[in-house]
This record gives C-alpha cells, structure tokens and sequence, in this order.
C-alpha cells in the first residue's frame, strides 16, 4: 500500500463533507496589513484544504462549494463566487485566493455582509445545501455604515455565521460587541485572538474544521485510480521562488546533492516566465549560507533553465556552521534589491523556500523574520530528520505549520508524494 499510495496518490481516501456552501468574509481594510492579509488567505486555503473534496460543478446538488468576499471601504469588494464555473477544484481555488489583492482602505463590514448574502448567497445557494459564513475581522468598522446590517445574515434560518475577532496591526483588540452582533448573539460562534498567526495554528484549523464539517464521510476510491493533473505548475501569474539552502556540516556531502537536485527537479516542473519581465510564470533564485560572513548565491533571479542547471552544477558545499539570520538579510538586500534597485517583477508573489533543520545561530532570526513580514515574503520550509529545532522551524515558516514541510530523509524530497505536494503548496 505504501507503493501504490507514492505511484498513485489519487488513491488516498477522501473526506466528503456532503453539500456545504462556505462563504468567508474577509477584512482587507488599512489596519489588517498586508502581513496580515496573507495569513488570511492562508487561514481561508488551510480550511478548505481539511475539507476534503470540492464540488467538480458548482451546479452539483452535491460536494462543497466556496466564495470569498474581501472588503474595505465602502462599494470596495473582491469576490470569488460560489457558482464560479472555474473553480472547480483545490488547485483553481487556491490561485483564486493567491491573487486577492490587499484594498487597504478603510472598514465596511455592515454593507459587506449586506453584500455577501445578496450578492453570493440569496440566489446561487443550493436548495439542500447547509449554509457557513466565517467572517474574520478586527470588529471596529466605520461609523458612517449602517451598523443595522450587522446583522443582515441572521434573517436567513439556513445561514450559519461564525464570526472571528483578532487584534490589528496596531495591537488593539477587536470589538467584541460587534462580534457578537455579527454571529447573531451566538457566543458559542464567536472565536477571539489577539494575533493573525493564531488564525494558521493547527488547532485552530481543526476546530474550524469540526465546525463545518461536523459529520464528515470518507470515500475510498477502487483501483485502479483516475487521476487529474498532478502539478499545478504556477501558470497565470507570476512567483519569485527564491531557495536559501542550509549549507552547514550537519547536511552531509550526499544530502548536499539531493539538495540541489530537488531544487533542480522544481525548475523542470514549474512554467518559467518567457523573460524577466514576463508577467506570468516563475522565476528562481538560490542562496546557500553557512556562517554569519560566509554565504553563496548560486544564481539570482532567473527564467533560464541553463543558468539554474550551471548555478547548481557550480556550487560547492559549505561544510560550515549555520548563521540564518544574516542570509535572509543578504537575501533581501542581493536578490530582491530595495527601492529604485527592486529587482522582482511588480505584483510578484515573493516566495522564500528554506531547506534546514532549523539548527543555526538564532542572532537577529526574529528581526529577520520581521524584515520578511515588511518586504511581503511568504514562506516554506523543508525539514528533515528527527534532530530539528521546531521553534526556529516556525519562527522561519511565520507561525504557519502548515508551511513546515517534514520527512526522515533528504532523498524524500525526490518521491512524488512529497514532491507533487510541495508544488502544489508553492503554486
């Protein structure tokens, strides 16, 4: 079973969680943030991940089906609706929610919800279908909208509300009030955080997954299976993926080059961009660091198959003590480049891929981190072994587990299972 499962991962069995239409209702105002905005997004693909599978047609009586509504001031909405006749899986969903773009205005959340029952839910929610609106808000919201509208989705019987409160940027707390008034006086439907990246927790992930899919169903498929296109390989828009690869002693000669040869297997997997200034497509980079002042750029941003190919063929092992902090500095200040200088296409998705175990020199990690969070970086990180250090691990992941790629051994990363699954993370 363990072979079938790496040659044929459609056999897994899935979770059918019947028919269920989920709108989530997210703020995108000022005082989120941009960083915040992202965790989001991430919090809204997480959910839906654990959910297991979407309906293929929105018109089907049956399956889950998604819509998002992002809002900030008044008349400002981005929408991905449930009867979108192109989302019709995780893969198309999850790019959907990618290019939600932070409005960073100011707070409608009253007309939001107005907007979110009339404009997704009245008419496209399906006859059998149960009915969940998660909303994720601050709770402060401008006083020139209607506070009536508040509770505009408690009229509907077949609308479930849960509504989520987290401090802003700022650190002020959420309006608790208004919380309550959002999911229709329910408290056992309000859920408080004092910080984004509480909504990416694990647990907490679990727990939005119990509350909307309370009685789920597994289905295993018979074999032989029936696959639909292994990679989603980032076409549509454009991904800055830049590796910074632990380069310590700790890593092994061996492990070194299974290393490079994964980095080498994700450019020959994703669609590159025709040129540097191609809006779509990805383009990679790679860093290897070792100590504090010594550190290698293996190639900078790049389209070219044949510059990656030479760059890794190039770089030499380390063999050093790990130091990275300063890396991701150097990574920022080299390979992005800073103001006039920025060398990343506009609207670019920056994407940083760490491949350690998390055993280094922790000097500057939490203004490392920071500087990532203000230069609008997303992160993933590859661990492998049991002697890792879990807390560098998030710290560099920004609290988000499910970035936290994990397997026993450097030739894991080779396997489909785990290969196909990290693609698909980074697209």
């Amino acid at each position: 079973m363990t072979y079938i499962r790496e040659t044929c991962g459609c056999c897994d069995c899935e979770k059918h969680c019947g028919a269920l239409d989920i709108v989530f209702v997210i703020d995108s105002s000022e005082s989120v943030g941009m960083t915040n905005f992202t965790l989001e997004k991430n919090f809204v693909i997480n959910t839906i991940n654990r959910l297991g599978s979407m309906a293929s047609d929105p018109t089907s009586p049956t399956g889950t089906r998604v819509g998002v509504v992002q809002f900030s001031h008044k008349g400002t909405f981005e929408v991905i609706r449930l009867d979108d006749p192109s989302i019709d899986s995780m893969s198309s969903f999850k790019t959907a929610v990618k290019n939600l773009q932070w409005i960073a205005g100011g707070t409608f959340t009253p007309s939001a919800l107005k907007f979110a029952y009339d404009n997704l839910i009245r008419d496209s929610k399906r006859a059998r279908a149960k009915v969940s609106v998660v909303v994720v808000t601050d709770g402060r919201f401008d006083p020139r909208d209607d506070d009536s509208k508040l509770r505009y989705l408690c009229d509907d019987p077949n609308v479930v509300v849960n509504a989520i409160g987290v401090g802003d940027m700022f650190d002020k707390e959420h309006d608790s009030e208004t919380l309550v008034s959002i999911a229709c006086n329910n408290k056992n439907r309000i859920t408080e955080m004092k910080k984004y990246t509480d909504l990416v927790a694990d647990n907490f992930i679990q727990k939005m997954e119990t509350v909307l899919c309370p009685d789920p169903v597994i289905k295993c498929p018979d074999l032989p299976c029936k696959t639909e296109l292994a990679v989603a390989p980032c076409v549509g828009r454009p991904i800055e993926l830049v590796f910074l690869l632990d380069g310590s002693e700790r890593l092994g000669m061996e492990n070194f080059g299974h290393a490079r040869h994964f980095v080498e297997m994700v450019a020959n997997a994703l669609t590159m961009a025709k040129n540097r200034n191609d809006q779509n497509g990805a383009r990679l980079a790679l860093t290897e660091f070792g100590n504090e002042n010594e550190n290698q750029v293996a190639f900078l941003l790049t389209h070219e198959q044949k510059a990656i190919t030479s760059g890794l063929s190039g770089l030499h092992y380390l063999d050093a003590s790990s130091a990275v902090g300063p890396a991701i500095f150097k990574t920022i200040n080299e390979i992005l480049g800073k103001g006039p200088t920025r060398k990343t296409r506009r609207g670019a998705e920056v994407s940083f891929v760490f491949i350690t175990d998390g055993i280094t020199n922790i000097t500057n990690l939490d203004e490392a981190a920071s500087a990532m969070r203000r230069e609008h970086i997303f992160s993933t990180v590859i661990a492998t072994g049991s002697d890792v250090d879990e807390e560098v691990l998030t710290t560099l992941a920004m609290g988000d587990q499910t970035a936290i790629f994990k397997s026993q051994k450097f030739s894991d990363l080779l396997q489909p299972s785990f290969f196909d699954r990290f693609v698909r993370w980074v697209c």
